[in-house]
């Protein structure tokens, strides 16, 4: 079982997200959304700043994900809600293929540090 929180860890295979979707995957205390959007993937904090509804579901469209709660869209290379440009942007993570396999690469996880 992978326990690493931060750093550069394997998520899925590119397999295991569909073009045109996303799925969301538990790393420590985080909610990591990854998604694939015109063959390339993407990865942002699985949760809406405006009132913490996960981002997984929404549908992709012009390299933006909608809040299925609100519609507040967000644009899938720097999290900027491009609908409301004064609201909080969702973190955003790099993303690297190798071969099959999709990494992220997370900062540390302040929120377990002590």
């Amino acid at each position: 079982m992978n326990v690493q929180t931060s750093g550069t860890i394997r998520l899925a295979s590119i397999d295991d997200i569909p073009e045109g979707q996303g799925r969301e995957f538990h790393v420590g205390d985080r909610y990591i959304a990854l998604f694939r959007h015109q063959g390339q993937f993407y990865a942002m904090e699985d949760v809406c700043p405006h009132a913490g509804a996960p981002l997984t579901n929404g549908p992709l469209s012009r390299g933006t994900v909608t809040c299925m709660l609100h519609g507040w869209r967000f644009n899938l290379h720097n999290g900027v809600c491009v609908n409301l440009p004064n609201a909080p942007a969702v973190p955003t993570f790099p993303v690297t293929v190798h071969g099959y396999d999709v990494y992220v690469t997370l900062p540390p996880n302040e929120a377990g540090a002590q």
